[in-house]
């Protein structure tokens, strides 16, 4: 009789399982993509009743029928695959990547050395060469994948510390008020940074975007001039590439000229935008990236990777070895050689997933055209929605989209910006538990905006429009229950 080892590795039952898996996968995707059935993008439920849920689902004793657990799974969870996801910056997985993650899992490669991780280590070299090539970058760049664009500006920023200062931090501690200028449109993570590099409040200063919320070298010369008056040795700027609220480019190339100026180092957060490299069409949007210190760019936004792989690129590749100055005996017989194929060396990952085998899959599958396509095609249904806004009575939109975030808000002359505030909100609340759609919000300016993300290459116009006559439904619900 097996015991339960043996029956967790039993061939026959894998085979059998996985089969079936795909199979649901590959029915669920008709169904997406199709939008034939009354799937709803999010079955939404409150936290406690999805929590219920699951435990009313776990038992003491073992459960072989894991097929129907993983329906449950499909099921509940949000389809990223439908059209009408119109929300978060996730796209929907591209199969062949979603498969290669499935290798990766199986095959649990680790890629922080080069003993455990050969082939991961050596594609990621490689996928670092073509996206450098592709930003414009020199023979010199390289670079590493990382798990997020968090992590990313992190390492960025870490690199840019050790190379920027007079003295070795990783040694000697912080010994000066250091800070970066950075957009006040900037992500999160750019300020978590910087406070987990221990420089506090004065470490990271926001600079006011102008009247188009991009940075410019005019406010950045000022914010420049009068912090370092008062005694703040400032190393670099962070740039965006697009701003995740709403979707805009600042001026690179602008903004390189100044750093060089300066004596800068010029870091761009590129995450989502980052990818019109690709495009032949809206690559003019980066124009400068290559003149960049550092640049990230993620895969798993408007590439269509599953999550996480953010890519985080040095145009000197020397100082991509600068994030990490340390030593660890049991991993490297040269502690101090700057050897590639040991990216432990250089990203916060040692037990870091195989995930350059689900990028190399599309690119070599499609090659790079692909990336083109997605990018082209979803920008161009942003510009698209845009023009159906302007034409629409009750609608504004926050600002004219470069990208395919569009963020806009549904109006109305008789009401106060309150009021207008809590229609809105209460239209995206509405949207959300509804599930026909999904979508998010964000402020500008004390004004709330509905915001989409086009991630989806199968939405259409026309899912588009359905959204906005959605909308004035429940605009017009919002009304009568108020009175």
């Amino acid at each position: 009789m097996k015991n339960l080892i043996e029956n967790a590795f039993d061939i026959n039952s894998f085979r059998n399982i996985a089969h079936k898996l795909v199979d649901d996968l590959s029915d669920y995707l008709i169904e997406s993509i199709n939008n034939n059935s009354i799937m709803k993008v999010l079955p939404y439920k409150q936290p406690d009743e999805t929590y219920n849920f699951w435990e009313k689902d776990y038992s003491d004793s073992p459960n072989l029928k894991i097929n129907e657990y993983f329906s449950k799974v499909i099921d509940n969870s949000i389809h990223l695959h439908m059209p009408k996801y119109l929300g978060h910056q996730v796209p929907p997985a591209l199969p062949i990547a979603a498969l290669s993650d499935f290798i990766s899992s199986f095959m649990n490669n680790a890629t922080g050395v080069y003993e455990m991780g050969s082939v991961g280590i050596s594609l990621e070299k490689l996928i670092i060469k073509i996206l450098a090539k592709s930003i414009g970058m020199n023979d010199f760049a390289e670079g590493v994948l990382t798990s997020g664009g968090t992590l990313g500006n992190l390492t960025a920023l870490l690199a840019l510390r050790q190379a920027k200062t007079n003295y070795n931090i990783w040694k000697e501690g912080s010994k000066y008020k250091t800070a970066i200028l950075v957009s006040e449109e900037s992500h999160y993570s750019i300020d978590r940074s910087v406070r987990i590099m221990g420089w506090g409040d004065e470490g990271i200063i926001k600079v006011p975007v102008n009247k188009k919320f991009k940075l410019d070298s005019q406010n950045l010369n000022k914010a420049f001039e009068e912090n370092i008056n008062s005694g703040i040795e400032i190393i670099g700027v962070v740039a965006n590439s697009c701003s995740t609220s709403l979707g805009l480019f600042d001026p690179l190339e602008e903004l390189a000229d100044f750093c060089e100026r300066k004596n800068l180092w010029l870091h761009v957060d590129a995450a989502h935008g980052g990818p019109a490299v690709f495009s032949e069409k809206y690559k003019y949007l980066v124009k400068g990236i290559e003149k960049a210190d550092s640049v990230i760019i993620d895969f798993h936004k408007t590439l269509m990777h599953p999550s996480l792989v953010t890519a985080v690129i040095f145009k000197d590749g020397q100082q991509s070895y600068e994030t990490f100055s340390q030593k660890a005996s049991y991993l490297w017989d040269q502690k101090e050689e700057k050897d590639w194929y040991n990216l432990g060396k250089r990203t916060f990952e040692c037990t870091k997933n195989t995930m350059s085998l689900k990028v190399y899959s599309i690119i070599r599958t499609y090659g790079l055209k692909i990336f083109d396509e997605i990018i082209t095609s979803l920008f161009d249904l942003g510009k698209q929605f845009a023009e159906v806004i302007k034409d629409r009575k009750n609608y504004e939109l926050a600002v004219e989209p470069e990208s395919n975030i569009i963020c806009f808000r549904f109006i109305d002359k008789l009401k106060s910006e309150d009021e207008l505030n809590l229609i809105n909100r209460y239209i995206r609340k509405t949207i959300i538990e509804e599930g026909k759609f999904f979508i998010v919000q964000t402020e500008v300016k004390n004004k709330t905006y509905l915001r989409t993300s086009l991630m989806n290459p199968f939405t259409t116009i026309n899912d588009l429009i359905d959204l906005l006559n959605e909308i004035d439904l429940i605009a017009n619900r919002f009304e009568l229950n108020r009175n």
